[in-house]
């Protein structure tokens, strides 16, 4: 294929099809693992601590879960992309939106 424009967007779709598999990937990992330690704190704090305190730790590691699965699925896309690539080409993501 030699239209730019239409290669470009192939490579933006396919590194957005990667990103999506990898950050669902990690947040699911993440996710696992959050479940297992607050049932391990439940477990161990049942009666000395406030279930409100519970309910803060899951939100607090929800959005650090979801912070880090972003992060890491678009650097693993990249990565992954890239590989695909032939020799001598290189991409550039499009910018994500703050």
């Amino acid at each position: 294929m030699k239209y730019p424009p239409l290669e470009n967007k192939l490579r933006d779709y396919r590194f957005e099809q990667l990103q999506t598999r990898y950050m669902l990937r990690y947040w699911l990992y993440g996710v696992i693992a959050l479940i297992s330690v607050m049932a391990l704190l439940v477990a161990l704090l049942r009666d000395r601590a406030l279930p409100a305190a519970f309910l803060v730790l899951a939100a607090a590691g929800f959005a650090l879960i979801s912070a880090a699965a972003g992060y890491l699925g678009r650097k693993r896309a990249l990565r992954a992309l890239r590989r695909e690539l032939p020799a001598g080409e290189s991409y550039e993501p499009p910018r994500e939106p703050l």
